[in-house]
């Protein structure tokens, strides 16, 4: 067992925990749409001034969403076809059961974080009628979960390193330019992409940590 990949969701927990806690309250000032309060106001306000609100890259990374959601997909059917060959949820590959309770936890903090106003956007989006919360930027959270976790498990099944290759670079390039894209966007304070990026770590570590720790057991 290897005792980084053992250790590093539990800093990346850590972190993500005392980072959430310090947005919630420091420096908390009412400067946003309709007189919202965000944590870390004095920088947000100068990060928000000078990007201002882009729908291009709203729509952008919407995409990049859509792509995570088809993985997501993909690996769902891949484990309903193995369960239909096999006629055995014991005969399932176990990385698929690791795989899938991630896509739960993300749809957990999906949902929970949209009942939970830490923040509220910056700004009311074309056709908006109110204002929704916006931490963490669940773009990043969803998309740099799903296709960090793929490479990881592809990486065991393909033996093309080539074809692995492009996967990664596919794959990371995408991330990038969600968590990029999201903050051109304007939609998100920039506290809020880091909130995404440091969830989508925590959960891509402990992923890789649960999924070694079951294939040892093979």
């Amino acid at each position: 067992m290897n005792n980084k990949k053992t250790t590093k969701p539990f800093v990346f927990f850590v972190i993500t925990v005392v980072y959430t806690l310090l947005i919630t309250f420091v420096d908390r000032k009412p400067v946003g749409a309709e007189g919202t309060s965000v944590g870390f106001s004095c920088f947000n306000t100068v990060i928000r001034d000078a990007i201002g609100l882009n729908v291009m890259w709203d729509k952008i990374t919407d995409v990049f969403m859509l792509i995570a959601v088809l993985v997501a997909l993909y690996f769902a059917v891949m484990g309903l076809l193995s369960l239909i060959r096999e006629k055995s949820l014991l005969k399932v590959d176990k990385d698929l059961y690791v795989l899938a309770g991630i896509y739960v936890v993300i749809a957990i903090l999906y949902v929970a974080f949209s009942k939970i106003p830490i923040n509220y956007r910056p700004f009311l989006s074309p056709g908006e009628t109110e204002l929704e919360t916006s931490f963490p930027s669940t773009h990043v959270l969803v998309v740099g979960t799903i296709l960090s976790t793929a490479v990881i498990n592809l990486k065991k099944k393909i033996e093309n390193q080539k074809l692995i290759k492009i996967i990664t670079y596919v794959s990371v390039f995408i991330i990038v330019m969600t968590v990029i894209g999201r903050l051109l966007s304007g939609v998100h304070w920039f506290t809020d992409i880091v909130g995404g990026v440091l969830m989508f770590l925590t959960l891509t570590a402990a992923y890789a940590s649960v999924a070694d720790r079951v294939s040892s057991k093979d």
